[in-house]
């Protein structure tokens, strides 16, 4: 899978993004988390800790900051 994540800085700062309702979409439906992560990991790129991450932040279960600095880990 494509290791460069496709989201920027800003987007990631705001809550109401399209990206973030669409991950709670997939959750509301049913999704288990690891579908999720895939799904986010073949749309959006990054590693498989970044899509759960990114699954957390949306899901209001990690503040963005973690997100942050796990995107700076993986630089």
């Amino acid at each position: 899978m494509n290791n460069q994540f496709k989201i920027g800085k800003e987007t990631l700062l705001d809550p109401n993004a399209i990206e973030y309702q669409w991950i709670r979409n997939l959750a509301s439906d049913g999704n288990s988390p690891q579908q999720i992560n895939t799904v986010i990991q073949r749309c959006l790129g990054g590693t498989a800790q970044t899509a759960d991450t990114l699954r957390k932040v949306a899901l209001n279960k990690l503040p963005v900051h973690q997100l942050f600095t796990r995107l700076k880990e993986e630089e």
